[in-house]
């Protein structure tokens, strides 16, 4: 690693701190037309500022006590907005991209299927051209705030022809368009759910939503993907967020469980995977800072951070005995602080096991890792290069 964090006399970020104390009451539709929703994008979205002043924006954004609009709206504003730049129109820009900014429309991604498993290139939902639209049919799962999103980032088949991942195509879908039906799935948390399951019946998209051309659908989500892995390498117990290794500890010190030789040998095991999330996050600010572009670190990181999150809450709960079979949120007490979606060890806990299916299983990352980064042989895929209509059909001999 190689930097220096801005220091707090830094006239960028004094700039950035006197207009927020300005506006003590700021609107993300403020954020937005001010560049501070996404300080990284080319006017007129944001500021072309260099990475060192995107994390100033992102800290004093924090410092002021406001939610930062990646987090209220993290598919448009992160994952895939900045698609629209690379690959929309600009007629497609300036219809959506002003609403996502400032969190007026919130988006979801309409991706994972139930006949697919982790193979995304194996999806059915289709896509067939007709006039100045698209008629799409097909089912997606697992996918996130659904419910409260107004629009939805769709990968759908456009042509069955050709080998799996080259006939696909995204497109931007209204989801409250006739057709959309989406059904909340209850999770064991106990909390208001996240994820959905979402029907697409007949549903007309107007050709002027489709993203990029007709087969580029997969370059465009895997750069959509490893996006939202690399905002994942960080030590919190889910995704990144919430508690870490460091809270966990303090836990049990307060608590005295710390006295415990098998407890205190686990946690120093976590406490030492926690701060090697940590330094790969610096390692990735330092990447941006000096203008290294990103690699497949990403993929890496996701692969280690969410075994780790599930192994924190998994002690969290245990050192709690008895009690950590009900919910009792103070039983193993955290610092005060915002811990963001994941404020307590029980959340943690039973919203964990999605940490390692969601966004890349870790079994389909450690093969990226072996291929990509490690250099072993490829994984042998017989249906790779056969036209996705003849997959699962006899193959007769010439």
């Amino acid at each position: 690693m190689d930097f220096n964090l801005p220091a707090d006399d830094d006239p960028r970020r004094l700039e950035v701190r006197e207009w927020l104390e300005a506006r003590p009451k700021v609107t993300y539709d403020e954020l937005a037309e001010k560049g501070y929703a996404v300080p990284h994008w080319p006017a007129p979205w944001g500021l072309s500022a260099d990475p060192e002043t995107q994390l100033i924006i992102e800290q004093e954004i924090k410092r002021a006590g406001i939610v930062h609009p990646q987090i209220v709206n993290p598919i448009g504003v992160n994952q895939c907005g900045q698609s629209l730049l690379t690959y929309g129109t600009e007629e497609m820009r300036q219809k959506f991209l002003p609403a996502a900014l400032a969190c007026r429309e919130l988006w979801c991604m309409l991706f994972s299927e139930p006949s697919g498993g982790s193979d995304l290139g194996a999806l059915r939902t289709s896509a067939r051209r007709e006039g100045d639209h698209y008629i799409v049919n097909g089912q997606k799962i697992w996918t996130s705030n659904a419910h409260i999103s107004q629009l939805g980032v769709l990968i759908a088949r456009t042509d069955p022809s050709v080998p799996k991942h080259r006939g696909l195509t995204v497109f931007l879908v209204d989801m409250q368009a006739p057709g959309v039906e989406v059904r909340p799935i209850l999770d064991m948390s106990g909390h208001v759910t996240e994820f959905n399951e979402v029907f697409l019946t007949d549903v007309r998209v107007p050709a002027s939503n489709r993203l990029g051309e007709e087969g580029q659908g997969w370059q465009i989500v895997v750069e959509q993907l490893q996006t939202e892995r690399m905002s994942m390498v960080k030590p919190g117990a889910v995704w990144g967020q919430g508690p870490t290794a460091r809270e966990l500890v303090y836990g049990l010190i307060e608590t005295g469980k710390i006295n415990d030789p098998l407890i205190r040998d686990e946690a120093a095991k976590l406490y030492v995977q926690g701060e090697l999330l940590r330094l790969l996050s610096d390692r990735n600010l330092s990447n941006r800072i000096n203008g290294k572009p990103p690699g497949l670190e990403a993929n890496l990181g996701k692969m280690i951070a969410s075994p780790h999150g599930q192994h924190l809450s998994d002690l969290a709960k245990r050192t709690e005995g008895i009690a950590g079979m009900v919910r009792d949120d103070n039983e193993l007490p955290l610092p005060k602080q915002d811990y963001g979606m994941f404020a307590t060890w029980d959340y943690c806990y039973w919203f964990g096991p999605a940490g390692t299916i969601g966004i890349g299983t870790t079994e389909i990352l450690r093969n990226t890792v072996a291929e990509r980064i490690l250099g072993l042989p490829r994984d042998i895929d017989p249906s790779a290069k056969l036209p996705f209509s003849d997959i699962g059909r006899p193959q007769l001999a010439a």
